[in-house]
């Protein structure tokens, strides 16, 4: 690395750069933003980028790339965090985004209609309702769902069905809906169990279980048991959830762990709404460059981004000043940071959570990292300056069905799981039993994206041989790419491992052979089959769901009517191959005989 390229502008820059706080903006040759970053003193900050011994390998590679610096100074502390916020979003610069899994989570919807209804939600909010979250999976967005419609009996299903409906579907008669549709709950009350229902979702007190409990003594003064039985129902899910409630006092709260070892750290975030726990993420740092206390406020502003911020936030490390109210403008309402010492319950809760936090960590240090000799084998043969991000590229189809793409990411420090992604190739733009045009549409889309978010790989290898390699190189030329490396890997005779051939990008007709023994080609053989095993399951996963949803027409006597009444019933394919035959001849035209055919068909 030559770091006359970054060093010396900045140091004729720093010239004209003040002592007061602000946001500063690296830029490459091209005016690619490179790095935006915050600072209560302006100066002071960009000196330490001019201290070359002193910067980390990364950091060194940024600095050697700089070729433009802009400043904008601020009036404070906060404004800083807001505006660094907004230009990382913007730019979406390489070297200092912290959150890149583009995760939404979860949240449960009461929409704002005549009968409001639950509903599961993710994404941005343009779903006009109350919303209650967010939930850290699903999983506990299903669980609190199915609470909810046990105690309040609030409906989930769609308008179309719900204003179609001439008799109370399956819910209602399993007592998890009051049935709305066909007006056994009059609007009034109906609304009563919603507004209930917020206040409960909200941690308010409300008269739910009082009410409840009176329903149940009048009804079993009435000799109503069966009737009486299904409020006890209600009251024990209530009690569940309350009970779960006593243990984590806590309502609009997250708490948020960090550990730390060498130059990375683990960020676990725990959900608390309504007083009780709704799951909890964790999240990685690596390359810590900067103190702890001011990477963390940077992350912390990413992440919400996509979760609006709870009214408290439980803290195990003193926060940078500025942040709560950089938050709570975000939010739009108070946001109070709290860090230690904490006392009673919020202590034993905060020490468990820096358990927890630290056995992530170590789960994720566990991962089998590859021995540096190795990768800067790699390096040298790819002939790259920095070997940061690998991209390893395969396709799998069966005679161009259920054609899928995908790659893996593996960096020095071992697979990065949370990176790889998959493909559905477009039979529109390509012919799915076409290899080279596979290849070409998987690498189009991503590379174009790279580009526009400004996070190529240092080097792509590919499954395949010199045409696969031109189709890539295509590609590339193209789209004008030049700072990547390319690898591709030609299956040996009789496919023996050991006696594969290498292309290099950069001299597509020179094969190269490697040392069957050595440790470099077990590495790029571990990198193919890792991807190889990613898309494999990636198709299979693909054609199990097309094959099961499919075979209902060949079971005779189900046509495409009584095909869509089935999966209206049962909502999958897969529901309805579990269904007993009790179940199957529920549905709207089955009978015994076709449920019969149904079952056997699954069943034998």
């Amino acid at each position: 690395m030559n770091e006359k390229k970054g060093v010396p502008l900045l140091k004729e820059k720093l010239k004209l750069v003040s002592e007061r706080p602000g946001v500063y903006r690296m830029l490459n040759a091209d005016g690619v933003v490179l790095y935006v970053g915050k600072a209560k003193n302006l100066k002071k900050r960009l000196t330490n980028y001019t201290h070359w011994d002193k910067l980390s390998t990364r950091i060194r590679q940024m600095v050697s790339e700089v070729a433009d610096l802009m400043t904008i100074e601020t009036a404070g502390e906060t404004e800083a965090f807001l505006l660094e916020n907004h230009l990382i979003k913007e730019f979406h610069p390489y070297y200092n985004i912290l959150l890149k899994d583009d995760k939404s989570f979860p949240y449960i919807v009461l929409t704002k209609e005549a009968y409001p209804r639950l509903v599961k939600y993710r994404g941005r909010r343009t779903l006009k309702g109350d919303y209650f979250g967010p939930f850290a999976s699903g999983l506990a967005v299903a669980q609190t769902m199915k609470e909810l419609q046990k105690i309040f009996g609030l409906r989930s299903c769609t308008n179309s069905a719900f204003l179609n409906r001439t008799r109370p579907c399956l819910l209602y008669q399993i007592k998890r809906c009051a049935g709305p549709c066909v007006g056994l709950i009059s609007q009034e009350d109906y609304m009563t169990c919603v507004q209930e229902a917020k206040a409960f979702m909200r941690g308010e007190k409300t008269d739910v279980q009082a009410r409840l409990t009176a329903e149940m003594q009048r009804l079993s003064a009435k000799e109503a048991y069966e009737e009486a039985a299904q409020v006890r129902d209600k009251i024990l899910a209530l009690n569940h959830i309350q009970g779960t409630a006593r243990e984590s006092p806590l309502y609009q709260t997250d708490m948020i762990a960090v550990h730390t070892e060498s130059d990375q750290a683990a960020v676990q975030i725990f959900f608390y709404r309504s007083g009780h726990p709704e799951g909890n993420v964790v999240h990685f740092i690596k390359h810590l460059e900067t103190d702890i206390t001011e990477q963390l406020s940077s992350f912390l502003m990413q992440f919400y981004d996509s979760v609006p911020p709870p009214k408290q936030i439980l803290l195990s490390l003193p926060p940078e000043k500025g942040l709560a109210e950089a938050l709570s403008q975000k939010a739009g309402h108070a946001v109070v940071i709290t860090a230690p010492p904490f006392r009673g319950a919020r202590r034993q809760m905060m020490e468990q959570a820096l358990q927890n936090a630290a056995q992530s960590f170590r789960q994720q240090a566990g991962r089998e990292a590859i021995d540096s000799n190795v990768w800067e084998q790699l390096r040298q043969l790819v002939r790259v300056p920095v070997l940061d991000r690998v991209e390893v590229y395969d396709n799998s189809h069966i005679q161009g069905a259920f054609a899928v793409g995908a790659y893996i990411v593996a960096t020095q420090d071992g697979f990065q799981k949370e990176a790889y992604r998959r493909f559905n190739i477009d039979a529109t733009k390509t012919r799915t039993n076409d290899d080279f045009g596979m290849m070409r549409e998987v690498l189009a889309r991503r590379l174009a994206r790279g580009l526009k978010e400004g996070n190529l790989p240092s080097l792509l290898l590919i499954d395949g041989g010199k045409g696969q390699l031109s189709s890539v190189l295509e590609i590339m030329r193209e789209l004008h790419i030049r700072q990547v490396a390319v690898l591709a890997i030609a299956k040996g005779e009789k496919r023996n491992a050991g006696l594969e051939t290498f292309f290099l990008g950069s001299d597509p007709n020179t094969p190269i052979h490697l040392d069957f023994k050595g440790d470099l080609i077990h590495l790029l053989q571990r990198l193919r089959d890792e991807a190889h095993r990613f898309v494999i399951t990636t198709h299979r996963q693909k054609r199990a769901k097309n094959m099961l949803h499919e075979s209902l027409t060949d079971i005779e006597e189900i046509g495409e009517k009584r095909k869509k009444a089935l999966l209206l019933h049962f909502g999958s394919a897969r529901e309805i191959a579990g269904a007993s035959l009790e179940q199957l001849m529920r549905v709207p035209g089955i009978n015994e005989k076709i449920a019969k055919n149904i079952y056997t068909f699954y069943h034998g």
